[in-house]
């Protein structure tokens, strides 16, 4: 390793290590923390950018959030650095070199734009060192140790984040498989089966895959500590991971524009804590009102505390999240996350059976899967009023239609809404969207009605 390269490794070590300190901090010393980033943020945003200077007005609560729409559209207003232009950006993310430096300073990341709108990301080298300590935080506290071979599994695109995280974690033993969703599953347990990691990370449907190889006999791996994030994990998915290797799973709940939003710990891995130093999360109904503790919010605001480069104060994520109103039993100081029930656009709305229309969320529409252990994947597919099942199957069964209709039928009728014809149809593999990030999209919402 060089030089340059053991310096970088340092100052991340060093950056994670500050991190974790604040996990023995008072309540108080967080918010206190919290409030001096967010001052300095709204100040820096004031002096170097255009559209901030004419928005920010007012107190934080009251100040105008951030559509990616919005972002797109002011994208040349919005940065603080006159080197930065979203054409150049774009470009950038979409070329052959979009893992280096644009400039050789700022690091790129775009968005699929699954949604319909494609986004693009800037962090300073400051920043991003910043965002890249927050992940080694959250190694260390699942339970890395120097030296440990890691594979981390996500995205096959360079201007994704998923990739350039991974892969700089793997550079640090430079023998690790460079792996990503697409890989085809055979090459994927194979080379996992060479390389034996201790530690495994990666998209929630790519763990829940591996650990079905594991326990079919074809993948033959101990890792020590496992983690999984960027997509729903179901209890179904959990399940099969702890049945695999023993291990109940650590989450994290992450975006390109938020690295590091909440990541859970051995202790408690079914609980993800806000990361209340690096983040302000506000979870808010359809019209950005806050809701109280316990209740699921529409979408979340997001405030990078850490990212001078494109300020994103108040932006929007249409994820349904829920804030627990219960103490922290951990003891740590931060707010912690009772639910992550999917993105708001994935709940699927049916005629209620008392007349009126019934939401049912993605968490009730996949607990079915949990009770039937032959199905490997599943995708629901909503179009045109019909909601196909697509499954992966571990082994043919010519009986699994059946018992997965009746079971998704039971699941609509339980919500109190009117099932629509439901066909189920085998599959070898489903469907990852299209673009660099190639996650599982476990709901899909094509019907017009």
């Amino acid at each position: 390793m060089t030089a340059t390269a053991m310096s970088t490794a340092d100052r991340l070590r060093a950056l994670a290590a500050e991190q974790i300190a604040r996990d023995a901090w008072s309540r108080d010393q967080l918010l206190a923390h919290q409030q001096e980033r967010l001052r300095a943020l709204l100040a820096h945003a004031r002096e170097h950018s255009p559209y901030y200077r004419e928005t920010l007005d007012g107190d934080f609560a009251s100040l105008p959030t951030l559509s990616k729409a919005t972002l797109m559209e002011q994208w040349d207003r919005i940065v603080c650095d006159p080197r930065l232009t979203r054409a150049d950006a774009l470009a950038h993310a979409a070329g052959a070199d979009a893992a280096a430096r644009l400039h050789g300073e700022f690091e790129i990341f775009s968005t699929s734009g699954a949604s319909g709108l494609r986004g693009v990301f800037a962090f300073s080298a400051a920043d991003w060192a910043i965002a890249m300590g927050s992940t080694l935080r959250g190694m260390v506290r699942m339970g890395a140790r120097p030296g440990d071979r890691v594979v981390g599994i996500g995205a096959p695109g360079g201007a994704h984040m998923s990739k350039r995280i991974y892969a700089g974690f793997q550079a640090t033993r430079g023998d690790a498989p460079e792996l990503s969703a697409l890989t085809p599953l055979p090459e994927m347990v194979a080379a996992l089966n060479a390389y034996r990691p201790d530690v495994l990370v990666g998209y929630c449907s790519v763990g829940a895959l591996l650990a079905a190889e594991q326990l079919a006999g074809r993948l033959e791996i101990a890792p020590r500590a496992v983690a999984f994030g960027s997509e729903p994990l179901t209890p179904e998915m959990r399940d099969r991971i702890e049945a695999a290797w023993g291990i109940d799973p650590c989450e994290y709940y992450v975006s390109t524009e938020q690295p590091v939003m909440a990541m859970s710990m051995p202790d408690h891995p079914r609980m993800l804590e806000v990361m209340e130093d690096l983040v302000v999360l506000e979870v808010v109904d359809a019209d950005d009102r806050p809701v109280p503790s316990g209740t699921a919010g529409a979408k979340v605001l997001v405030t990078n505390l850490e990212n001078r480069a494109l300020p994103l104060i108040r932006y929007e994520l249409p994820d349904r999240v829920t804030l627990s109103p219960d103490a922290n039993p951990s003891g740590r100081p931060y707010l912690h996350l009772a639910a992550i029930d999917g993105r708001t656009a994935d709940t699927l709305t049916f005629p209620g059976r008392d007349g009126g229309e019934v939401a049912v969320l993605p968490l009730r529409l996949g607990a079915p899967f949990a009770r039937l252990p032959e199905v490997r994947q599943f995708q629901i597919v909503h179009e045109a009023g019909v909601l196909e099942v697509r499954v992966v199957l571990d082994a043919a069964d010519t009986d699994v239609a059946a018992r997965v209709r009746a079971a998704m039928a039971q699941a609509i009728a339980d919500a109190g809404a009117v099932a629509p014809e439901i066909r189920v149809t085998p599959v070898l593999e489903l469907e990852r969207e299209p673009g660099a990030a190639a996650k599982l999209k476990l709901i899909v919402s094509r019907d017009l009605l």
